[in-house]
């Protein structure tokens, strides 16, 4: 067996620990520089978010090639600074794009996940998975509600930041509920009450699945 195909069949079967890995340091490796602006610590791990996304599917014939383009488009436009006018002329795209790609990316790890028999490794790593992206994707809606209506949410908020409100949809999510940021305008409400449910709904169903799951072993 060459070394090519070694490793190719490594990342694919390590794909949802790298899928993991990726998800968890988009999420979290820019706290660690307070000026990341200047490391491109954003790009460089929405980047590599992408690659182990498209490792995880690169076996789906049917899909697989929408969502590379997907990813191109998404990764070149992650690039572009949002207060550019490119960036804002391609902004409501980019995040509709990545909201549709996670959307598929957790419907096909809950579907493996419900066709497994046995509780394995790879299932307790991908309910993990599809919590944090839940939390990106609630991210990027609540971004997107922020571009029309600037008004929509209130407290320390930089609008050239998704952090933010990334930050804002996982106290939400959890139902921690700080209070620093807070939805002020009708449909942001109604979005943070759909992600704080959704949140603690999901905790529930997949503590019941696995546990049937686990019972059956």
């Amino acid at each position: 067996m060459s070394v090519y195909k070694k490793i190719d069949e490594h990342l694919y079967a390590s794909r949802y620990f790298y899928l993991l890995a990726a998800t968890l340091l988009m999420v979290f490796l820019a706290s660690f520089f307070p000026d990341r602006s200047n490391y491109f610590i954003n790009e460089l791990t929405f980047s590599l978010f992408m690659l182990a996304n498209i490792n995880f599917i690169r076996h789906n014939k049917r899909i697989i090639i929408i969502m590379i383009l997907f990813a191109l488009f998404s990764v070149l436009m992650a690039w572009v600074p949002n207060e550019s006018s490119l960036g804002q002329k391609f902004l409501v795209s980019e995040r509709i794009i990545v909201i549709i790609f996670i959307s598929i990316i957790i419907y096909l790890i809950i579907s493996q996940i419900a066709k497994s028999k046995i509780v394995t490794v790879n299932m307790i790593l991908g309910v993990i998975t599809i919590y944090i992206l839940f939390g990106l994707m609630a991210g990027d809606c609540n971004q997107l509600i922020y571009y029309f209506d600037t008004h929509a949410f209130t407290g320390n908020i930089d609008p050239t930041d998704i952090s933010d409100l990334r930050y804002y949809s996982y106290v939400t999510m959890t139902t921690l509920g700080y209070g620093d940021i807070s939805p002020d305008g009708a449909l942001a409400r109604s979005v943070s009450t759909f992600i704080a449910l959704t949140g603690q709904l999901y905790l529930v169903i997949i503590m019941a699945l696995i546990i049937g799951k686990f019972l059956k072993d």
